[in-house]
C-alpha cells in the first residue's frame, strides 16, 4: 500500500475543498438552509472531482514515484485553475467557459484586455507558491515513519469516507427535491460552485410517484436579488404621450418565410412599415427570444431575472403613462415562466386560457384581441402571441400546400427524408394561416380607426430551420433560419416623417433594441445603456458591429459575416466554433474578435451586483 501517495492525495483533497468553499463568498443573499446546502454542494463537488482523479491516477499505481509526481502536477494545475476561476467569477459572474478560453488564446487578447503586468506576476507567484507547497507537503509526509503513515491513513479513512458519502447523498437529494418543487432560492446559489453536477429526478418522480415539477408562477416579487437593474432610476419627461402600441408575434417564423406567396397580408402591411432586413432574436427558443424582446436585455440574464421574479422596466413605464395593458397568448404563460419574469407585475392583464389545437387557440386569441379594441382607448398596449407555426398547426380546410396527413416521426427526419417535405408544407400552411389572422387584426384596427395613429410591430420569438444550414427545428443552432427573424414596425402617423430609416437597415438589429426604442418614444430620458443592452433604433448614431443571442448553455455573437458560438458547460469549454453566417459551416482557424468577446462579458454582467 502506497501510504505516502494516499496521504498526499487526502491532504490535497482538503486543500481543494477549501478553495471550493471559498466560492460561496460570491453569493450574498443566503438563507440558513440555502447556505447549508450550497456548503455541502461545494464539498461534494470537490470530492467527486477527486474521485475522478483517483480513477485516472490509479493506472500509474505501479510506480510509487511516478504517481506522486503526476498527482502533484494535476493538483497544482487544478488549484491554480480554481483560483483563476474564482477571480473570473468575481468579475464576470460566470465560470471559465469557451468564451474566456477564446479571449485568453486570441493573439490580440492582451491588447484588448489591457490587463497590465501585475496579473502575470501574480500568476507566476501562485504557480511557484503551489509547487513549493506541494513539495513541502510531500517532504513532511516522508518524515513520518511507515507505521505512522498507515495509522494516519486508516484514521482519515474512518473520519472522511462515511461523512463524504452522506454529504454527497444529502446535497444531491436536496437539490433534486428543490428542482422538483421549484425552490429557486435553494437552487440558484449553487451557480457559484465550479464544476457542479446537478442531480434531478423530475421524470422519475412523475413516472413512479405522480409528482410533477411545479410550474405555477409566484405572484410575489422578491425583495432580495443579485440584480442591479436598472442602473439608475428611470426619469420620464413631462409630455403627455399617448399612442396605441400593438406587438403581434408569431412563434417560429423565420425571416425567409415572409414573402408574397406565403404572407400576402404582411407584405401589404410592409408598404406602411419599416422593414428590418438584418434583425435577430435574442435567443433560438421561446423563453430567450421573448425575454430579450420584453426586457431589452441579453437573454443570458434570464436565470437571474427568473430567480428574482424581476419585472421589466417596459411595463412600469406603460403603467406610469396610464396605458391599458393586455397580454393575449395562445400558449400558457406559466411555461416558459413568463408569469415569473416578463408579466410578474401584470398577472391580471393576461389572457392565455384557450382550448383546442394551436390553430384554434390562435383563432380565439385573435377574436379576443379584436373584441378588446376601441377607438376611444388611445393608451392601449397589447401584446398578442400566436403559436400555429411552432406546432405546424392549421385548419384542415387551409391545407393549401397539400401536406400529407398522419403522424410524423420527428426523430427520424433527415435532410433527404420524405417526412421533411411533409413538415415543411405543414409549416408553410401554418405561417400562411397566421398571416390570415394578422390580416384580420389589421382590418379590425382600421375599422376602429386605430391603424393610422398606432405603433404596430410584427415579429417572432425565433425562427425555424429545415436543414437549410444543417440543422432542424430551433434551439439546435444559431443559424440564420433559427435566429434571423422578421421585424416590421409601422409608426404612428405623426412620427413617420421624423424618422430616418436608411442608416438602420444597413446595420444589424436585435430584439434587445425594441424596448429602448419604445421607451425613448414614451419619453424616458435615461441613456438606454442604463436599463438595456440594446439601443434606440432612431438614434442618429445607431449601429451594431454584432448582436448577441443565447440559450440554455450557449452564447452566440452574430456579425455580418460570422456567427461565433461558445458553450457555458464545463464539460464543453473547448467547444468554441466560428461559423460562416450564410452557410453555417465551421470556419477553421478563424477566431472571434476579442474586443467583441470582452464587450459581451461586460454587457452580460452589467446589471448584476
Amino acid at each position: 500500500m502506497n501510504t505516502k501517495y494516499l496521504l498526499f492525495f487526502k491532504f490535497n483533497l482538503f486543500l481543494t475543498i477549501a478553495i471550493f468553499i471559498s466560492f460561496l463568498w460570491h453569493y450574498q443573499t443566503y438563507t440558513f438552509l440555502s447556505f447549508t446546502l450550497t456548503f455541502l454542494g461545494a464539498i461534494s463537488s470537490a470530492v467527486m472531482l477527486y474521485m475522478v482523479f483517483y480513477i485516472l491516477l490509479f493506472i500509474f499505481s505501479f510506480s510509487k514515484t511516478l504517481i506522486l509526481y503526476l498527482s502533484m502536477a494535476l493538483f497544482v494545475i487544478t488549484d491554480i485553475t480554481l483560483i483563476t476561476d474564482f477571480f473570473i467569477y468575481k468579475l464576470f459572474h460566470f465560470h471559465i467557459n469557451a468564451m474566456v478560453l477564446n479571449i485568453l488564446t486570441s493573439p490580440d487578447a492582451l491588447d484588448s484586455i489591457q490587463a497590465g503586468i501585475v496579473p502575470v506576476f501574480i500568476s507566476i507567484f501562485l504557480l511557484i507558491g503551489f509547487i513549493f507547497l506541494e513539495f513541502k507537503l510531500l517532504k513532511t509526509i516522508e518524515t513520518y515513519g511507515e507505521n505512522k503513515r498507515v495509522k494516519l491513513n486508516t484514521k482519515l479513512n474512518r473520519f472522511i469516507i462515511l461523512p463524504f458519502i452522506i454529504i454527497i447523498l444529502t446535497e444531491k437529494i436536496s437539490f433534486g427535491m428543490a428542482t422538483l418543487f421549484s425552490k429557486n432560492e435553494l437552487i440558484v446559489p449553487f451557480k457559484v460552485i465550479p464544476l457542479y453536477q446537478p442531480l434531478t429526478f423530475n421524470k422519475l418522480a412523475a413516472k413512479h410517484f405522480g409528482l410533477k415539477a411545479e410550474k405555477q408562477a409566484q405572484f410575489s416579487i422578491k425583495t432580495h436579488s443579485d440584480l442591479n437593474y436598472p442602473l439608475k432610476p428611470i426619469v420620464l419627461d413631462n409630455r403627455s404621450i399617448g399612442f396605441p402600441i400593438f406587438i403581434i408575434a408569431s412563434d417560429s417564423v423565420t425571416y425567409g418565410a415572409i414573402n408574397q406567396e406565403l404572407t400576402p397580408n404582411l407584405m401589404h402591411f410592409s408598404k406602411d412599415a419599416l422593414v428590418f432586413k438584418h434583425h435577430y432574436s435574442g435567443g433560438n427558443s421561446t423563453r430567450f427570444g421573448i425575454f430579450s424582446l420584453m426586457y431589452g436585455l441579453n437573454s443570458s440574464y434570464w436565470f437571474s431575472f427568473l430567480n428574482s421574479n424581476q419585472k421589466p422596466i417596459l411595463f412600469d413605464i406603460l403603467q406610469k403613462r396610464d396605458y391599458n395593458i393586455s397580454i393575449i397568448s395562445s400558449t400558457n404563460t406559466n411555461w416558459p415562466e413568463f408569469r415569473k419574469t416578463c408579466y410578474v407585475n401584470i398577472q391580471n392583464k393576461i389572457q392565455d386560457h384557450f382550448d383546442g389545437e394551436p390553430w384554434e387557440k390562435d383563432a380565439q386569441s385573435t377574436n379576443c384581441f379584436i373584441a378588446q379594441l376601441s377607438n376611444k382607448d388611445k393608451k392601449i398596449f397589447s401584446f398578442i402571441f400566436l403559436d400555429s407555426p411552432h406546432g405546424y398547426s392549421y385548419p384542415p380546410s387551409d391545407n393549401i400546400y397539400q401536406a400529407e396527413s398522419g403522424e410524423v416521426n420527428y426523430l427520424a427526419i433527415t435532410k433527404e427524408s420524405k417526412e421533411l417535405d411533409t413538415v415543411k408544407k405543414r409549416y408553410k400552411n401554418a405561417v400562411h394561416y397566421n398571416d390570415i389572422l394578422f390580416g384580420k387584426m389589421i382590418a379590425a384596427l382600421k375599422k376602429q380607426k386605430l391603424y393610422e395613429k398606432s405603433l404596430i410591430i410584427y415579429t417572432s420569438d425565433h425562427g425555424q430551420e429545415f436543414f437549410e444550414q444543417g440543422n432542424f427545428g430551433h434551439n439546435t443552432a444559431f443559424s440564420e433560419p433559427q435566429v434571423h427573424i422578421p421585424l416590421l414596425m409601422k409608426l404612428p402617423k405623426p412620427l413617420q416623417d421624423k424618422i430616418n430609416f436608411s442608416q438602420i437597415n444597413n446595420s444589424l438589429t436585435s430584439h434587445q433594441d425594441i424596448v429602448p426604442t419604445l421607451l425613448t418614444l414614451l419619453g424616458v430620458e435615461n441613456n438606454t445603456t442604463e436599463y438595456s443592452n440594446g439601443f434606440n433604433f432612431f438614434d442618429p448614431h445607431f449601429h451594431h458591429d454584432y448582436v448577441f443571442s443565447s440559450n440554455w448553455n450557449n452564447n452566440a455573437i452574430v456579425t455580418k459575416d460570422t456567427i461565433s458560438v461558445f458553450s457555458n458547460l464545463p464539460n464543453k469549454i473547448f467547444n468554441n466554433e466560428v461559423h460562416d453566417r450564410q452557410s453555417y459551416k465551421i470556419l477553421q482557424h478563424k477566431n472571434t474578435q476579442s474586443n467583441y468577446l470582452l464587450d459581451v462579458i461586460k454587457e452580460n454582467k452589467k446589471f448584476l451586483k
